[in-house]
């Protein structure tokens, strides 16, 4: 009796293992495969373009990461004023012009830095623990076309495939984007060089532009498995180049792309036109396709004369026609947007630059234009994000919400601009979770646990991988349930040894 009790008992503990460990949740996506879609409610796309590798309809929920491969001034202000003192001619305003007066060796040594710190792996996790599953990364064309007479430094690409290992441990897809051409190709600080555009003055400008190209499409091609989307040119502006020759660089950026990555998502800015001008931009010959659009609010005199109610309910008049064209044409993605809808954020129009909303925006805004009797750049619209009035953080949640409403479930998805700042807190999208005025999705990008992808440099801390922590908890996980199947066999066999006792 007391042998019959003690098989019982070890039948019972066999069993409560094997029921624990079946118990356990599935193992994660081997590293050829798609991530694995949350079990939990998930907002459908309804764009007319199926997003390879979305088949379960998740809609892109994306961050940008600017401000790190080609630098811009309102994101990271404390690069640009170690100059200030300076006579205001002698300070930089751009990329070009900070490694300019920096010189190589400092530049180098100071962004280096910076691309090393400014984006960390936690980020990324942080991001998509809270529903992003994609990040969109500007890159300048000098990470991949540089020429010894101009100032920029490169050496970008080491820390471009850090951030590529990262977001394939994290479980991320990821969009490339080519975000400055040589000769700017709209004359905006965010190209790498403020002033007049000359891009497509030259043959030369577009040959680099296309050589550029060439290169971060063969990067997409070399981590297919996390690269999904090229943007072949950010922002290319209609204001200075003719659209017919804007889409004339299009149709051979397309032939380019797809000579190289056949099944890349091709993606195209809409050159600020209008939705129904859109279709003079897109070629039906193309095939997994999509058109970037940038959505602000506070880059317009009269927009920012707006009170709250109308900011929201501007939303969704922009969103009219471009709802349509997504359901008509090729899909349509957000690329940027942001939770502000003034230009009191330092740096925002461009350093040296004042605002609409104060009024001193030179050649611009000759007078206030903020919906006030008093204007200032100050409190609710200043840049410590703790002296937020409660009533101003709930209308930045209705508004982005507002936002989301179209963007999320009207189109093929969204990219928040920016994942961080050094002090702008309605573009900061990490901030603005944790403050609650962005919210937050359930949890869609999961890890793919292949081996290290993450990039360890010389003479720096070691970068890990989620395959020495993660990986080790499901690699345990994975030999319990082998030893669980062998296990049930047995006990199996051993219940039936004592029941014919």
């Amino acid at each position: 009796m007391r042998s019959l009790t003690f098989f019982g008992s070890a039948i019972g503990a066999l069993l409560l293992a094997l029921a624990a460990v079946q118990a356990l949740p599935p193992l994660p996506a081997s590293s050829d495969s798609q991530p694995a879609a949350a079990v939990s409610t998930q907002i459908a796309a309804t764009s007319d373009t199926e997003l390879e590798g979305d088949s379960d309809n998740t809609p892109i929920r994306g961050a940008n990461i600017g401000g790190v491969f080609l630098i811009e001034p309102f994101i990271k202000p404390s690069l640009f004023d170690q100059f200030l003192g300076r006579n205001k001619a002698d300070i930089p305003v751009d990329e070009w012009t900070l490694t300019a007066a920096l010189g190589k060796v400092e530049a180098k040594r100071q962004l280096e830095e910076h691309w090393d710190t400014f984006v960390t792996r936690d980020h990324l996790e942080t991001m998509a623990e809270n529903g992003i599953n994609w990040i969109r990364i500007p890159i300048g064309y000098w990470a991949f076309n540089l020429t010894d007479d101009e100032p920029y430094v490169d050496g970008q690409v080491p820390y471009i495939e850090r951030l590529l290992g990262w977001s394939r441990d994290v479980g991320l897809k990821v969009e490339l984007d080519l975000h400055g051409a040589p000769g700017s190709q709209n004359g905006y600080d965010n190209s790498g060089r403020r002033g007049v555009p000359e891009w497509l003055h030259s043959r030369i400008n577009v040959d680099r532009t296309l050589d550029a190209l060439a290169k971060m499409t063969q990067m997409a091609t070399d981590w297919s498995d996390v690269v999904y989307g090229i943007q072949i040119l950010n922002e290319p502006s209609r204001w200075k180049w003719a659209v017919k020759d804007i889409f004339a660089f299009y149709n051979e950026a397309y032939d380019l792309v797809r000579s190289i990555a056949p099944d890349v998502l091709f993606m195209i800015h809409d050159t600020f036109l209008g939705p129904n001008e859109w279709p003079t931009l897109v070629a039906p010959r193309w095939t997994q396709a999509l058109m970037d659009t940038h959505i602000y609010q506070m880059f317009d005199n009269y927009m920012v004369t707006m009170n709250e109610t109308a900011h929201i309910d501007m939303v969704a008049k922009m969103a009219e026609d471009i709802t349509k064209f997504d359901k008509s044409n090729i899909g349509v993605v957000v690329g940027e947007f942001s939770a502000a809808t003034h230009d009191c954020t330092k740096y925002i129009n461009g350093l040296g630059r004042g605002s609409r909303w104060e009024g001193t925006l030179e050649g611009i805004a000759d007078r206030p234009l903020c919906p006030f009797p008093t204007c200032s750049c100050t409190g609710d619209y200043g840049s410590n994000y703790t002296e937020y009035s409660t009533h101003y953080k709930r209308f930045l949640r209705n508004y982005v919400d507002a936002q989301l409403a179209i963007y999320d479930q009207e189109l093929a998805g969204w990219f928040f601009w920016n994942f961080r700042t050094e002090g702008a807190p309605e573009w900061d999208y990490i901030l603005g979770v944790e403050q609650g005025w962005i919210p937050s999705f359930p949890r869609t990008a999961w890890p793919k646990l292949n081996e290290s992808s993450a990039i360890v440099f010389e003479d720096a801390p070691t970068v890990h991988s989620v395959s020495e922590a993660g990986s080790s908890r499901y690699q345990f996980a994975k030999s319990l349930q082998g030893i669980a199947t062998t296990l049930g066999m047995a006990t199996v066999s051993m219940c039936f040894i004592l029941f014919s006792l």
